[in-house]
């Protein structure tokens, strides 16, 4: 009797315990990456007033902590929001130098933008394997620039997802401090970091039908890989002596799982706090993962060993593609004090545009979605639910950037998008190029970059500009 108990005991408890050593053999459940300084350098990006208005009523820790430290005024919160400072001191600057002689804003130009002389501020979206698009499109401007330049006066980058990647190496290819050399090997990494061979190069993915075992549809190991490949290739500090010293303040954009608050990091306090290479690479990498850390479909990734203790951290596009919110709104406050005449307690629109630095946001995604007849004769839950997955998420994206404009009513704000990917002609020489089911395809992701070389070359550029809020 007692023996018969044994083995029904070993027998209910033996497949437990293969599942978790499991596990913890094949790196199932949460991706940990160890960085004792991590949240040193973290920041909430504190709500801004349309939003503190929504949220009165709503219990801490989701409003009360973020209002505390936002507060009414314009030094509230200031230690806390570097984006702020920033973004501060741009419309100071913009205030000084950003005239010509005629007094007309001198980073205003409709056909190359881009090139123009000014401030500028670069906003880098989120969209996996659609961030082919903005390499390819970096890649084209770096290489018609004739300078090794693709952007000038990039003073800011903010990435989320797999703009956390693009960010990284942004920060030297458009910083005019480095070598060419540098510029150059940094955009070359760019482009490595979105032309895999396989999809396996970047992610396991083991389909939604081992979520139950795995926590997560795809593995992240490769991408950590991939990662440090791009910045850290083969124990070359180039690009990590090079993101230290840059002259481009870079913040990528998450979301902490147990408050829901978006969070950003400031890159380069990241490296520079970390002189040892091997730390400095799991920093930025614990960084970058977390912003690309969508839940279910991607595994989730743990920062471990920080002043926090161990922290869980979403995808920042889990909240929104483009992060600015309080940051925004001090900066929209810098505006009003500078524009105009001091004696004018209401500049027009255009003494504030004046002072405004430019703004260009990069959508790695289209903004609609395609047709899909056979929703209409399907019903299974994972087909449909991955469709309401996407129309949510292109809504985020798309309500974001236009969330911009309420900040930034009369300033410069150019665009880029990924649409037009299924009518362009494609000119990349991969056989299939489709985009088929997989998270990270190589030939559609050639067809991507593809396209941002089309963008470029195509007549009117690759950039148009958003309507300001009025004329006035």
């Amino acid at each position: 009797m007692l023996e018969n108990l044994f083995f029904l005991v070993v027998g209910f408890c033996l497949p437990f315990l293969f599942f978790f050593i499991g596990r913890k053999l094949f790196n199932w459940g949460p991706h940990e990456v160890p960085c004792s300084h991590f949240h040193d350098h973290v920041h909430e990006a504190a709500p801004n007033r349309f939003i503190r208005d929504i949220q009165r009523d709503a219990p801490p820790p989701h409003s009360q902590s973020a209002i505390a430290k936002a507060g009414h005024g314009h030094q509230a919160g200031h230690d806390s929001d570097p984006l702020g400072d920033d973004l501060e001191k741009l419309v100071e600057e913009c205030a000084l130098h950003g005239h010509d002689e005629h007094g007309r804003k001198i980073a205003h130009d409709p056909d190359e933008p881009h090139n123009a002389p000014g401030a500028k501020v670069l906003m880098l979206s989120g969209g996996g394997q659609w961030g082919a698009y903005g390499a390819g499109l970096f890649r084209t401007m770096h290489d018609a620039s004739g300078r090794d330049l693709a952007m000038r006066d990039v003073k800011i980058i903010t990435g989320i997802s797999t703009g956390s990647l693009q960010t990284l190496l942004l920060m030297v290819a458009l910083d005019e401090s480095q070598p060419v050399q540098t510029r150059r090997y940094a955009m070359d990494r760019l482009e490595w970091g979105y032309s895999p061979r396989t999809e396996r190069d970047v992610v396991r993915n083991t389909g939604l039908e081992m979520l139950p075992l795995r926590g997560a549809q795809a593995g992240t190991a490769p991408l950590r890989k991939r990662i440090r490949n791009a910045i850290f290739e083969n124990g070359d500090s180039t690009l990590l002596d090079a993101l230290r010293q840059s002259k481009i303040a870079g913040y990528i954009g998450f979301v902490e799982a147990n408050c829901g608050l978006f969070h950003y990091v400031d890159v380069r306090g990241l490296v520079r706090d970390e002189p040892d290479n091997e730390k400095a690479v799991d920093a930025l990498s614990a960084a970058a993962m977390a912003s690309s850390a969508m839940p279910v479909f991607h595994q989730q990734l743990r920062v471990t060993g920080s002043s926090k203790g161990s922290r869980a951290l979403y995808d920042g596009g889990v909240r929104r593609s483009v992060f600015f919110e309080r940051s925004m709104e001090r900066m929209h406050q810098s505006v009003c004090r500078h524009a105009g005449s001091p004696a004018d307690e209401h500049p027009n629109g255009a003494e504030r545009r004046a002072v405004t630095p430019a703004f260009f946001v990069v959508r790695n995604g289209p903004t609609t979605r395609v047709a899909d007849p056979d929703l209409d004769s399907k019903d299974g839950p994972i087909l449909n639910g991955k469709r309401g997955y996407d129309l949510l998420v292109n809504e985020s994206e798309v309500g974001a950037i236009a969330g911009l404009r309420l900040l930034n009513p009369y300033g410069d704000i150019y665009l880029t998008t990924a649409d037009q990917w299924y009518t362009f002609d494609c000119q990349c020489e991969e056989a299939d190029c489709s985009k088929g089911t997989e998270m990270f395809k190589p030939g559609f992701m050639a067809c991507l970059r593809d396209l941002g070389r089309h963008k470029v070359q195509r007549f009117g550029g690759a950039w148009w500009s958003m309507s300001p809020i009025d004329n006035r």
